[in-house]
């Protein structure tokens, strides 16, 4: 089987690039892709690696954008981490969002929080920060239990210390991975929260503008969820894909290739997309 959908160190997750490939070969995958968010730092490491021959992998990417007042995620596949246009672009969202997190962590320390953005880049400066580094030290710091309350409680959309990402338009990124030679997949569909309609809406207007597969098997999708996009895949066309979303230990109950255990991407998904 198959796993494309994990995340290193490069941006949210605990485990660097290289210690991912060696746990996608102790279990013995049949290929996988790295889909950092924002970033693809730890695409050239892997590439440089002496990956077992019959070890398949294609470089990834998830990208944050927004659409109808929500964030959404779109994968990109077979992208060429190389292109000069891709890496302009992911860096100035960088630049955006790094200000972003930088005035939350002025929020956090107005009101006596000991948050600090060394605290959340973990020794690594390099790191592409998200709410799950805030939700890291909030946790480490005794202010929260949990990862879920500390988005419950401070990092939720309608929380005092909650500031949006930068606006990023999905044309705009469907067309920076169409334009690195990728193939842009709408990340797991159904952790919006929107309506089956609205979700289904939402995948006939991307396609409009590029868009070539959805993320059918993802550990957030439960059986019924997981039949509807193979009929809407089928009914628009498009590629299939599914993964993990393995974050290390910022999601313990996810592991690679199984989810949360019960998880099982079929390997001609993988053979289809590089095709």
């Amino acid at each position: 089987m198959i796993d494309l959908h994990i995340h290193s160190t490069c941006s949210d997750g605990t485990f660097t690039p290289k210690e991912i490939v060696h746990k996608v070969i102790e279990k013995n995958l049949y290929g996988f892709s790295l889909t950092d968010h924002d970033t693809v730092d730890g695409i050239s490491e892997i590439l440089a690696m002496n990956l077992p021959k019959d070890l398949k992998f294609i470089p990834g990417i998830e990208i944050s954008c927004d659409t109808l007042h929500r964030e959404i995620h779109i994968l990109g596949y077979g992208i060429d981490c190389k292109n000069k246009d891709l890496n302009t672009t992911l860096n100035d969202l960088r630049d955006k969002r790094m200000k972003r997190n930088l005035d939350m962590i002025e929020l956090f320390q107005k009101d006596g929080f000991p948050v600090t953005l060394e605290k959340l880049q973990h020794g690594d400066p390099n790191t592409v920060i998200t709410r799950a580094h805030f939700s890291r030290v909030l946790v480490e710091e005794g202010i929260c239990t949990s990862r879920e309350q500390a988005f419950s409680k401070y990092l939720g959309e309608k929380c005092k210390y909650y500031i949006p990402k930068p606006f990023f338009d999905p044309k705009d990124c469907l067309k920076l991975i169409l334009d690195a030679g990728g193939i842009p997949v709408l990340a797991h569909p159904f952790l919006y929260k929107f309506s089956n309609k609205d979700t289904k809406q939402l995948i006939h207007d991307l396609k409009d503008y590029g868009l070539a597969g959805i993320e059918v098997y993802h550990s957030s999708h439960h059986k019924g969820q997981i039949a509807k996009l193979r009929e809407w895949k089928k009914e628009y066309h498009l590629l299939a894909s599914g993964g993990s979303d393995f974050h290390g230990a910022n999601k313990p109950d996810i592991d690679i290739g199984t989810g949360r255990g019960t998880l099982y991407v079929p390997d001609h998904l993988l053979d289809e997309l590089l095709r």
